[in-house]
């Protein structure tokens, strides 16, 4: 690990990845609890959240085609600017007495047509930041152990600070937090975030041909997706664990409160017991070398999420309760970092953007569709049924991808072929 730190660019991206999501923490705290004020409406917090949420969702796609055709480095920086300013501008309005609200809708979901050149592009620089190709698995690890610390302390700290200075200023921090990740990703040199089709461009399209182009580009993740068919079913199988994670998002909170009968200091705690956990199994993939077969370790995550979270099922004691939280988290993490690595090491760097947005728009639809079957289900199977029913498609589909991903790490040459053929024909069809 020590190979990253000594690399200025990777300690510059760190630091501007650090602060923009401690920044992001402080900022939907901050914001979901001045509507809630100004309001007093749940649904207008449900509002705010759906607001941002949506348009990052469906702007992601053009953000792929973004940053692959330009700088992807300028278009992060451009990114946090803007919702710098987005930010600052919340907080003047907000002060006013009678704003419209939809006027504080649409400066959100600016924010979120934006932020997929963050999300996307800091996720296809990393590759590129890190000098040896050996090493990216341990820094995914690093940045899985930095989403973690942030996401353990970010929100504890913002309430803190909004108690204590006002939810404005916290505002006002997360929009400081964005300026300086601008700053910090400034700072990295401009032939290691440019992006591959873009450093072959120098020549730029007419308008005309850039929006005729601009759909193709749009399909091109899913195509490449459509042929390399491992990749496409560890896609489908990543689809299905956030989809069993969405039962735990929905029954936590009634499990807490009605079999344990703890309320929300029970539900707090096994929410820190996830998360201490997800990060002790951040800090282990960092640190070590793994030398599994790849599709296996997947696999047997899968199963390993199912394993520990059926002591969920089967018990209503707080201690068990934590503890199987806690291995949850140690067990799930990985799966990220070793995920992220495959998918950045197989993919070209030209097309990278765009297929981790085509990627994301199967994968992230995952946790909302367990979380809208698991609100059906439970009056029928109960919040422990629920837990037990999730624990055991998540046994089965694991023990199932033991089969289907055990050729992860041996991509046949006929795959490779049609992969090559695909993006040939894309980029003829690009210039026509």
């Amino acid at each position: 690990m020590k190979e990253l730190w000594r690399q200025n660019a990777f300690r510059w991206y760190w630091l501007g990845m650090f602060l923009s999501g401690l920044g992001d923490q402080f900022g939907w705290m901050g914001l979901t609890w001045f509507v809630m004020k100004k309001t007093g409406s749940s649904a207008a917090m449900g509002g705010v959240i759906l607001a941002y949420m949506l348009p990052a969702v469906l702007a992601g796609l053009v953000a792929g085609v973004l940053l692959d055709r330009y700088d992807r480095r300028k278009l992060i920086m451009i990114d946090n600017i803007t919702r710098g300013f987005i930010f600052i501008s919340l907080v003047i309005l907000l002060q006013v007495d009678q704003v419209p609200l939809f006027v504080i809708y649409m400066l959100i979901v600016i924010a979120g047509i934006l932020s997929p050149l963050s999300t996307a592009g800091a996720q296809t620089l990393l590759p590129r930041l890190v000098s040896d190709p050996k090493h990216l698995v341990k820094a995914n690890g690093v940045m899985e152990s930095q989403w973690q610390i942030v996401y353990m302390f970010g929100p504890a700290l913002a309430g803190v600070l909004i108690g204590w200075i006002g939810e404005a200023y916290v505002l006002l921090i997360d929009a400081a937090s964005f300026f300086v990740c601008a700053f910090c990703f400034s700072r990295l040199p401009k032939r290691l975030t440019q992006s591959a089709m873009a450093a072959s461009d120098a020549k730029e399209s007419e308008a005309g041909a850039y929006l005729r182009t601009l759909l193709l580009d749009m399909r091109t993740g899913y195509r490449y997706l459509v042929g390399h068919k491992q990749m496409l079913v560890l896609v489908l199988f990543t689809f299905l664990f956030n989809m069993a994670y969405g039962p735990v998002e929905v029954a936590l909170p009634l499990y807490a409160n009605q079999d344990l009968g703890g309320g929300s200091v029970a539900l707090g705690m096994l929410w820190s017991s996830l998360a201490i956990g997800a990060l002790l199994g951040s800090l282990f993939f960092s640190t070590i070398t793994w030398k599994w077969p790849l599709g296996a370790t997947l696999a047997g995550i899968i199963v390993g999420w199912g394993v520990t979270t059926l002591p969920l099922a089967l018990f209503s004691r707080l201690e068990v309760a934590m503890l199987a939280m806690a291995l949850a988290g140690f067990c799930y993490s990985p799966y990220n970092i070793l995920y992220r690595s495959y998918l950045q090491k197989q993919v070209p760097d030209e097309l990278l953007g765009r297929v981790m947005t085509s990627i994301r728009t199967i994968t992230g639809t995952g946790m909302p569709a367990g979380a809208a079957v698991s609100g059906l289900l439970i009056p029928i199977m109960g919040v422990q049924g629920l837990f037990g029913a999730g624990a055991a498609v998540c046994i089965v589909c694991g023990g199932i991808a033991f089969g289907m991903l055990r050729r992860l790490d041996e991509p046949s040459l006929a795959i490779q072929e049609r992969g090559d053929e695909s993006l040939h024909t894309v980029r003829q069809e690009g210039v026509e």
